[in-house]
C-alpha cells in the first residue's frame, strides 16, 4: 500500500527539524527535499523546531493533532533545557495555544539573564521528572486519537529510569537520529538537523526500519 498521500506528522526539537524554522548556510545539505524527514515515502508535516523543550513538543503535537494526521513521530528531546515565560512577549500564552513559547538551552553559550536563571532556578533531576510527565501526556493524547504513532526517545533516553513504565510501551522506541551525533561523517554543520547527506541517508534508514516493521 502506498503512502505516499498520507500526512505524516513529526514533532521534536532540531533533530527533526527543517529549513522552514530557520537559515542556515550549508552548502552540501541547504533544501528540505535532502532531508530525512521528505524521504520517508509519506507527506511530510514537520512541527518540530530547534531549541525545543519536552513541554514545547507537547504543544506541537496537540496543534498536530488539531490539523490533523495519518500518522505521527514524535523525538523526545534532553532536559537540558528551560522554558522561558518571564514576560508576556516570550509566548507563552493561551491565545496562542503556547505554540510561540520561547525555549532555552542550559549551556555557557546561552545569554546572561538566561545563565543567571539556571545559576538560581534550574535542577535537572525536577527537568527530568517533568519530562518523563510530559512524555506520558503525549502517549495518552496520541493514543486517544486512533491513529498510529511512535516516540522516539531519543537525546531523552540517557534520562529515563528503570520503573517508569510508559516507556515499555511498544509505542516508544528507544532510538532516534541524536544517536549518529557521534559519527563523524553523519555530522553536519549549520543544518536544522545536524546532518550531513551521509547523516540524512542513516537517518532515513534507522526512522524507516521502525516505519516498515509497525505497519
Amino acid at each position: 500500500m502506498s503512502t505516499i498521500k498520507l500526512k505524516l506528522a513529526l514533532c521534536g526539537c532540531s533533530w527533526a527539524s527543517d529549513f522552514n524554522s530557520a537559515n542556515y548556510s550549508n552548502k552540501e545539505v541547504f533544501a528540505n527535499k535532502q532531508l530525512w524527514q521528505y524521504n520517508l515515502g509519506y507527506q511530510p508535516d514537520v512541527y518540530a523546531r530547534p531549541g525545543s523543550t519536552n513541554l514545547k513538543i507537547y504543544t506541537q503535537v496537540q496543534q498536530a493533532i488539531e490539523n490533523g494526521f495519518d500518522k505521527c513521530l514524535v523525538f523526545l528531546t534532553s532536559p537540558t533545557r528551560i522554558n522561558i515565560a518571564w514576560q508576556e512577549s516570550d509566548g507563552w500564552d493561551l491565545e496562542s495555544k503556547f505554540i510561540h513559547g520561547r525555549t532555552d538551552i542550559v549551556n555557557n553559550s546561552a545569554p546572561q539573564e538566561t545563565r543567571e536563571y539556571i545559576a538560581k532556578y534550574y535542577n535537572e533531576d525536577v527537568e527530568i521528572l517533568n519530562s518523563f510527565i510530559i512524555t506520558e501526556a503525549i502517549y495518552w493524547k496520541l493514543k486517544q486519537t486512533g491513529k498510529p504513532f511512535m516516540i522516539f526517545t531519543n537525546s531523552f533516553e540517557y534520562y529515563i529510569h528503570n520503573d517508569w513504565k510508559i516507556f515499555q510501551q511498544p509505542e516508544i522506541i528507544h532510538d532516534g537520529p541524536e544517536k549518529l551525533n557521534g559519527i563523524l561523517e553523519c555530522q553536519g554543520e549549520d543544518v536544522p538537523n545536524h546532518l550531513s547527506l551521509t547523516g540524512q541517508s542513516r537517518a532515513k534508514n534507522l526512522v524507516l526500519s521502525y516505519l516498515n516493521k509497525k505497519g
